[in-house]
């Protein structure tokens, strides 16, 4: 059988396009609608520097209006509309592959199409990964500094079993919904762990439908779009598990994506194998993740790039919104 060398099929400029496409496509944040790109945000990723500011103007307020008279002694006083800024922080990400890993499943079809395939895929988790720790962050700020005017939390750790009291169900999710007062018609989408996603599906409470074109299915919760990611907080007690499941508005999540110098690169160690030789496959990125209605601070960031555990640190993160105008909440339980 003839022998397909990844340098035979490997063009940069196509296999880094390609790459890109089945990230967008496979992650489920992009997908729902929750994450979407920024422009300015794209923009800023590729220009270098880690660390920007996103400015934005604040809501005219609610003060009652001047009513109009005929007395010209009388001047209405203008008001200003008043700004602010949120600080966002540049991920700066690499991952390599030996190629011959890579291609040891490949059939001679489309090993470019495989082989994108599967780094698409690891970019798509790795980046669905970082918005859920952004928001195990925004999670414990809020706890810590907002009273947890975001969080409804019916879980414990008691001995014995599990009540249907402290297990998600329609009048929790309302309940987690009504944190955002009369903006809670903003949430569409709800990300889960698996174990939480059973528990809605044994209640018959999930929807499956379709996309407008007949081709993707997609699970939705009453008019909520369904996010099934087992990354999502599942924390061990001394007697029972807490999950956490985040409600979302559709474009909450500001994203970025830049280009680096080498989006990919392929790398020859002739000496490998005994001198049979070996070639590896690099991947970088320049990703910018952000909450709308936040600042990350990069209080306790060590590097140049916040980890996952960095963005789920409470210092890290200030909120710089009203709680009302950030369609996020947070819903804790036991299953």
């Amino acid at each position: 059988m003839a022998n397909v060398q990844i340098a035979d099929i490997y063009n940069p400029l196509v296999f880094s396009g390609a790459e890109q496409e089945a990230q967008v496509e496979l992650n489920a944040f992009l997908a729902s609608g929750v994450m979407v790109e920024d422009p300015r945000l794209t923009a800023m990723a590729t220009v270098g520097g880690n660390i920007g500011e996103l400015p934005f103007f604040k809501p005219l307020g609610t003060e009652e209006p001047n009513y109009s008279d005929d007395d010209t002694s009388n001047s209405s006083t203008t008001k200003k509309i008043n700004g602010g800024k949120m600080i966002y922080r540049l991920a700066s990400q690499n991952q390599s592959w030996s190629v011959m890993d890579l291609a040891a499943d490949l059939a001679l079809q489309d090993p470019v199409g495989a082989i994108t395939s599967r780094i698409g895929s690891y970019w798509a988790t790795s980046l669905e990964k970082r918005v859920i720790q952004t928001t195990m962050g925004i999670l414990s700020d809020n706890v810590t500094n907002h009273s947890s005017d975001m969080v409804v939390d019916i879980a414990t750790d008691a001995a014995g079993a599990i009540t249907a009291a402290e297990l998600i169900s329609n009048d929790v999710i309302l309940d987690a919904q009504q944190t955002a007062g009369d903006h809670q018609g903003n949430f569409s989408a709800i990300a889960m762990h698996s174990v939480v996603y059973s528990r809605l599906r044994k209640q018959q409470l999930i929807t499956f439908i379709r996309d407008a074109d007949n081709n993707t299915l997609f699970e939705t919760y009453g008019n909520l779009r369904v996010i099934v990611d087992d990354s999502c907080s599942a924390v061990a007690g001394s007697n029972r598990v807490t999950y956490t499941s985040v409600l979302f508005g559709n474009g909450v999540i500001a994203s970025g994506m830049g280009t680096t110098q080498n989006p990919s690169e392929l790398y020859r160690s002739p000496e490998k194998g005994n001198g049979g030789g070996q070639t590896d496959l690099y991947s970088r990125r320049a990703d910018i993740v952000h909450p709308l209605g936040f600042q990350f601070t990069s209080a306790a960031v060590a590097g140049q790039s916040a980890t996952y555990a960095e963005l789920a640190t409470a210092t890290n993160w200030t909120r710089v919104w009203e709680r009302k105008n950030i369609p996020m909440a947070f819903l804790q339980t036991n299953g």
